[in-house]
């Protein structure tokens, strides 16, 4: 409603062709439009001078209202905090009377049990009471009926107390005995299963010895059948070793008499006693014989092949002979 209205105010009016109109008359028509224009506006300021004035108000208006909704806010709130400070304070005296009503509840039952064992107690007291007045008659009639051995009627309870007491000690002493001879029983008890622990320790250990003494002697026995086994072995070694070092022996002497017959010279090395030779100097030796040995079969190796060279040679030259 309000944008048709500005619309409508600033519409201008209508007006005569300005063609048609002399230069005078079309001034006259500008400044008439111009004054309804200007005129529409004025109108249009007042217009919403009374708008801004009439918004002005309701904002005042609304911000009156807030104050006050708040200010109703404040107190309902406060309202509120009261009635739950009540309601607590009622809630808690609540429970405060039910539980002094439950403590209350429990003492009535409480007191109701203890007059209920104190009617029991009192008709045991009664009963004890009518008890004891025949044991008062029983009594009087007994002071009547041997005068000589009471000199009143009390000291027949003072001679039961005393031999009451007396049964107490007895039995006190009994149960003294007792204990002792059970501690007594019970201590040998202890003292022979001791002993019989002892004893199968013992056993044990002598067990065991016995069985470290069993298998001591089955490792002695299996070192000395490796030690025989060994030394047979070792005999055996030395047999092969003296049938190797016969061998070698055998072999240089022959390598050392046919060199001794080729060059005119004697062995190269001396013989000397068994008994003044090791074994570590026969094997040196041996050693050394069995070199000299490899060098005799070189050379006769290279004997050998000079020999079938100079055969061959000597067959080459017939060969020849015969061609020619």
């Amino acid at each position: 409603m309000e944008g048709k209205d500005s619309q409508d105010l600033i519409a201008p009016p209508m007006s005569v062709p300005l063609d048609r109109a002399s230069t005078a008359t079309a001034l006259l028509e500008m400044r008439r439009q111009m004054q309804e224009v200007q005129d529409a506006l004025e109108a249009q300021k007042a217009v919403y001078q009374e708008k801004e004035e009439a918004f002005s108000r309701r904002e005042d208006n609304l911000r009156n209202k807030d104050l006050e909704l708040q200010e109703a806010l404040v107190l309902f709130n406060r309202y509120l905090k009261q009635n739950e400070n009540k309601r607590r304070a009622a809630q808690n005296a609540a429970d405060m009377e039910r539980k002094q009503k439950e403590s209350k509840q429990k003492e009535i039952v409480k007191k109701r049990q203890e007059i209920q064992s104190l009617k029991k107690e009192w008709k045991e007291l009664e009963t004890k009471v009518e008890r004891n007045e025949k044991y008062k008659e029983f009594l009087q009639l007994v002071y009547s009926s041997f005068p000589e051995d009471f000199d009143e009627r009390d000291h027949i309870m003072y001679r039961y107390w005393s031999l009451k007491q007396t049964h107490q000690e007895l039995k006190e002493k009994q149960r003294k005995i007792e204990t002792e001879t059970e501690e007594l029983s019970r201590k040998l008890k202890d003292e022979t299963k001791a002993q019989q622990t002892l004893a199968l320790e013992r056993n044990n250990r002598m067990a065991k010895s016995a069985k470290k003494f069993e298998k001591i002697l089955a490792e002695k026995s299996n070192e000395m059948s490796k030690i025989e086994h060994q030394e047979t072995q070792e005999a055996a070694t030395r047999m092969k070793l003296s049938s190797s070092i016969s061998s070698v022996d055998n072999l240089y002497k022959r390598c050392c008499a046919n060199e001794a017959q080729v060059l005119n010279k004697p062995a190269t090395l001396s013989e000397q006693s068994k008994e003044e030779i090791s074994t570590e100097t026969k094997v040196a030796l041996t050693l050394k014989k069995l070199d000299v040995i490899h060098r005799y079969l070189e050379d006769f190796s290279s004997i050998v092949e000079m020999w079938n060279v100079e055969k061959a040679n000597e067959k080459r030259k017939i060969s020849k002979k015969e061609t020619l």
